[in-house]
């Protein structure tokens, strides 16, 4: 039994070696484990603080951008209301019908204009010329203060 009971305190101290050596690995895999709970833990803490302070900065922004939108929204429709109202056919069929009319007038002055005889204007023009330079010169006759002005 002496030897049973050696190699049985042989393999209890084998098993002991081995019980603490895995205890120790044991040991450094849970620090290692903790820590790197800690540095998730504050990275997470990190980017949960970036982020709100980012909400809070972007939120404002988003609130201005939606009230803009909001307000040129409101003006668009607005807009669409005032021209769905407006008659833009009717309008240019005004437009159109006036400019034709006013072609039409154009013409009828032009022709009107081409109709004139130039040489009996010219020759009415000599006419009242030769009659009224008669009366003129009577006029500066008897008013001599023109002259000297």
């Amino acid at each position: 039994m002496d030897q049973d009971t050696a190699n049985y305190r042989q393999n209890v101290e084998e098993h002991n070696k081995e019980m603490a050596q895995t205890e120790k690995s044991q040991l450094k895999y849970q620090k290692l484990s903790f820590i790197m709970s800690m540095l998730s833990a504050i990275f997470t803490g990190a980017v949960l603080i970036i982020v709100m302070c980012m909400v809070a900065y972007v939120v404002p922004k988003v609130n201005t951008i939606y009230d803009s939108t909001m307000v040129s929204l409101n003006n668009l429709e607005y807009l669409t209301t005032e021209l769905k109202e407006a008659d833009l056919g009717g309008t240019v069929d005004n437009i159109n019908t006036l400019t034709i009319q006013a072609t039409d007038d154009m013409s009828r002055t032009v022709e009107r204009i081409d109709k004139v005889d130039l040489e009996k204007l010219n020759e009415a023009i000599d006419n009242l010329n030769e009659t009224v330079k008669p009366m003129a010169e009577f006029f500066e006759e008897r008013n001599p203060k023109s002259e000297q002005e």
